[in-house]
């Protein structure tokens, strides 16, 4: 039976590129991955998943019963399966209404947990979820906030419970008593090479630095935003209003958002944000 490492995140917190290291680390091409073919699979949400298991279509079934058949479907997954599993999800940790992890700790390996500034990602999504900054930004701080809930209809993900930023780091980092490997994303961005190394050795892959710096090269946001323009990206939201691979900067809230929405964001994530270094003892943006 295999194990999964979930590669877990805020919407829009460096899952993805998480997900192109680890695939070019474990392939060691002689050429970047392909971004439409990456390791891992669909997202852990994805209803192909659900559907091919659970033998029922999700379009059948309600919201609460679908959530609570979920742990039994990465349990056949992870007994069908020879290797470990890396799967992205966006779910924050919870329970079922039975109870249950919706993430077994018996089929789990570890946690890959994808920390943002939710400074900078609030301009990255509103750009991903299609909507304007303020919006984005109430998303942020909505404890009640869901991805692909249906509404008369059924998307191609199953809804995620999501909540606030705040819920959704401490959900994974705090509760889920899962081993878990924080990765912040500005370390990466200034560091890749030494963080992706601390990364791959938490899933128990051998230490090679040349393998990780090749990783590393081969998925660089050029290469990326390259793919992307030349073929597409199919985890592209529809209702997206520019690229999935955007600018992958950080810091730059500080051309993007209002003072009251910084504001906004600070006075609900304040906590948070100065435990991982955003905000320095007088809450101001680090």
């Amino acid at each position: 039976m295999a194990k999964i490492t979930w590669l877990a995140s805020y919407p829009k917190s460096g899952n993805t590129w998480m997900r192109v290291l680890l695939t070019n680390y474990l392939r060691d091409g002689d050429s970047p991955a392909d971004i439409n073919r990456l390791d891992g699979g669909p997202i852990a949400s994805a209803r192909i998943w659900f559907d091919e298991w659970v033998g029922v279509e999700a379009s059948a079934l309600d919201d609460e019963m679908i959530e609570i058949l979920r742990p039994g479907v990465y349990r056949c997954m992870a007994r069908e399966e020879q290797a470990n599993i890396y799967m992205k999800v966006h779910d924050a940790w919870g329970r079922t209404s039975r109870g249950e992890g919706l993430f077994p700790a018996e089929v789990t390996d570890g946690v890959i947990y994808i920390l943002r500034n939710p400074l900078d990602m609030a301009a990255s999504c509103a750009n991903h979820w299609g909507v304007n900054i303020e919006q984005a930004v109430q998303n942020l701080c909505d404890p009640d906030y869901s991805l692909a809930r249906s509404l008369g209809g059924m998307a191609d993900q199953l809804r995620q419970k999501i909540g606030t930023w705040s819920h959704h780091v401490s959900s994974w980092l705090d509760e889920s008593g899962l081993p878990v490997r924080l990765v912040r994303y500005e370390d990466l961005r200034r560091d890749p090479v030494t963080t992706f190394a601390g990364a791959a050795q938490f899933c128990g892959f051998p230490t090679n630095m040349e393998r990780v710096r090749k990783a590393v090269e081969f998925s660089d946001f050029k290469e990326l935003r390259r793919q992307e323009q030349a073929n597409g990206f199919r985890e592209r939201s529809a209702k997206a209003s520019g690229g999935f691979f955007r600018k992958g900067q950080t810091g730059g809230w500080r051309e993007e958002l209002s003072d009251h929405l910084v504001n906004r964001l600070i006075d609900a994530h304040g906590e948070t944000m100065r435990r991982f270094g955003y905000l320095d003892e007088n809450n101001n943006p680090i």
